[in-house]
């Protein structure tokens, strides 16, 4: 089972006018849609995000927030993890020694916190943290 990163979320937006990267459209496609999961840091992130076009670009903002209402309500109904004590306590760990980059860290602390793989472009950022990372963009369908 998989936590999609805001990255590749972002990326399934162009699935639909055809310039979504090929190998994350390959790896979806062999998914079950049950297994992916996403949590509340990436749901902030994307809300970010659509405050922010709605700001820039009206239009472009009402179409954006219908998409992120849209996959969120349809793709990630009730898979979308909170943050809770356990979480708090596995992010802590991981600003220890050296502090994470925030949001990574509580991104990553839900993946382990659920066994789930974290399915991200940035696997370099969260490479010190420990989770199990995959990187569909640099998939190759055997």
């Amino acid at each position: 089972m998989y936590l999609l990163d805001t990255n590749l979320i972002s990326e399934m937006r162009k699935i639909k006018n055809g310039k979504a990267n090929a190998n994350v459209v390959a790896w979806l496609a062999q998914q079950n849609p049950e297994n992916l999961y996403t949590c509340a840091v990436v749901a902030m992130e994307l809300e970010r995000g659509v405050l922010a076009m709605e700001r820039k670009d009206k239009w472009q903002g009402i179409h954006l927030r219908e998409w992120k209402n849209a996959v969120l309500a349809e793709l990630f109904a009730n898979k979308i993890l909170p943050i809770d004590e356990e979480t708090a306590q596995i992010c802590a760990k991981l600003h220890i020694p050296d502090h994470a980059p925030e949001n990574d860290a509580w991104i990553a602390s839900s993946a382990i916190q659920h066994n789930l793989i974290l399915v991200t472009r940035n696997v370099a950022d969260f490479a010190r943290t420990g989770v199990k990372l995959f990187n569909p963009f640099e998939y190759t369908a055997e």
